[in-house]
């Protein structure tokens, strides 16, 4: 029997309509007619690629910089995020990383077999990298709300090159399903090599009291081949039972109240051989209660300020005149780019902790140093870990020297960290599932041979924050 034209168009018109249907509910249908989800949109974005780059000068002197400011190896680090909320797995597949030297002719590359390993092939002034994953030699994909080490290069000074400015490099981030994105870094011939007053490490040498403030003035020299023209940025971090005062309005803070951490603009430039410490002092209150903490300052040029050390730009400021810098004598600083300071109160019997959040996804191994949480340990800790956690202790093969947090007692539920002796214990986990409200707990027990003074901030929670 053939069908009426009227018949016709009436199949037409409710097949058009489900088809909108589907659309609207973010569905496809496929050619058996089955729905089949529409795939999530993802971006890419740079993660912590330097604004500046400083290329170690070929007529440096044999001194090495401090440790984390080797200059050598430039490093593209990608992130990848959903560009719409959901929970169906998403990747940006098929990256291709792009240098375009050509504004650069003074520098050249050099590609070692970890550069090759990256998939970089160098064709006059370009050099294109397409990662690859280490373990199935496939072009790296990156998941949603994961970053990975893309390519890094080895750029090095042509010869007879003058110290300054040498040039850009620009960077272009290609993906199969993910909008390209490009960078440009400014490149210096000559490194600044940091110096502080206090360097790592440093504690104050007799106990305070609780309640009390300290007065802090970071101080940072610059012992290196050339100066810093930017601007600088100040990270000020407290751990521990202290918090700092919102004082300075070209600072801004973790929270308006009791804030934790500052990060601060201040105008450059930081030239070769001047030394300075701030004009004002940083104010850290210790809690009433409080026994330890661990207070750092560290200094940046401010566009290479790394991203987990940055505030969003609606994070609140102080509301005082700006904090800046004064000429300091710089003979006894150390080579360092942060400055350190523990302390203890006089509150010493008083065991306590800190709460803290496990972040991560499903199927996720983690690492972390649990001393990190509150910044000072002097005994044993111990955990009860949230609901869908499995922990990873000791691993064969692995060195004894590396503590990790095990399993304590027959029904491995508590979880023992030692007390940290020259490195601190690490607590490894799984995430096996997602537990809506899982919560643990982080606790450690009174000094038998002294009375605590209060047992009610022994004990803390451990929550879970799921990254999908």
């Amino acid at each position: 029997m053939r069908a009426s034209r009227a018949d016709t168009r009436r199949r037409r018109a409710t097949t058009a309509w489900a088809a909108a249907l589907l659309v609207v509910l973010g569905g496809v249908v496929t050619a058996s007619g089955v729905e089949r989800p529409e795939r999530p949109g993802v971006r890419l974005a740079f993660r912590d690629t330097p604004r500046t780059h400083y290329l170690r000068a070929l007529d440096a002197p044999g001194k090495e910089p401090p440790w984390g400011q080797q200059p050598e190896a430039f490093y593209v680090a990608l992130e990848a995020n959903r560009t719409s909320p959901g929970r169906v797995p998403t990747q940006a597949e098929k990256i291709k990383v792009t240098f375009d030297l050509s504004d650069a002719k003074a520098v050249a590359v050099s590609l070692d077999p970890g550069d090759r390993l990256d998939g970089c092939m160098w064709s006059g002034a370009l050099v294109t990298c397409t990662p690859k994953d280490s373990t199935t030699g496939k072009v790296k994909d990156i998941a949603s709300g994961e970053y990975a080490y893309a390519a890094h290069l080895h750029l090095l000074p042509k010869k007879q090159v003058p110290k300054g400015p040498v040039g850009s490099l620009k960077i272009t981030v290609t993906s199969s399903n993910a909008p390209t994105i490009r960078h440009t870094t400014q490149l210096v011939n000559g490194t600044p090599h940091l110096t502080t007053r206090g360097g790592a490490g440093g504690s104050l040498p007799d106990p305070i009291e609780p309640g009390s403030e300290l007065k802090l003035r970071p101080a940072f020299g610059n012992d290196g081949e050339i100066g810093i023209e930017s601007d600088l940025s100040i990270v000020v971090d407290v751990k521990g039972q202290a918090t700092l005062r919102r004082q300075y309005r070209n600072c801004r803070y973790d929270q308006a109240d009791a804030p934790k951490k500052a990060v601060c603009t201040i105008p450059g430039p930081l030239s070769v051989g001047a030394a300075y410490e701030t004009d004002r002092p940083f104010t850290a209150v210790v809690d009433k209660t409080g026994s330890h903490g661990l207070i750092t300052s560290t200094l940046y040029p401010a566009p290479n300020t790394p991203s987990g050390d940055l505030l969003p730009a609606s994070a609140p400021r102080g509301t005082g005149a700006p904090i800046g810098f004064r000429p300091t004598d710089s003979s006894r600083f150390q080579p360092f780019d942060k400055d350190e300071l523990s302390f203890l109160t006089t509150r010493r019997y008083d065991q306590q902790v800190n709460g803290f959040t496990l972040k991560g996804k499903v199927g996720d191994e983690i690492s972390m140093d649990v001393m990190d949480v509150d910044g000072y340990f002097d005994g044993d800790t111990y955990l009860t870990l949230p609901e869908g956690l499995t922990l990873i202790g000791h691993r064969d093969g692995e060195s004894g020297d590396d503590p990790f947090c095990e399993y304590y007692g027959k029904k491995r539920r508590t979880v023992l960290c030692p007390t940290p002796l020259n490195v601190h214990p690490t607590l490894r986990f799984r995430i096996d599932k997602r537990v809506e409200g899982a919560r643990g707990t982080v606790f450690v027990k009174p000094d038998p041979e002294h009375p605590d003074p209060d047992l009610t901030n022994n004990t803390a929670p451990i929550t879970m924050e799921y990254l999908d």
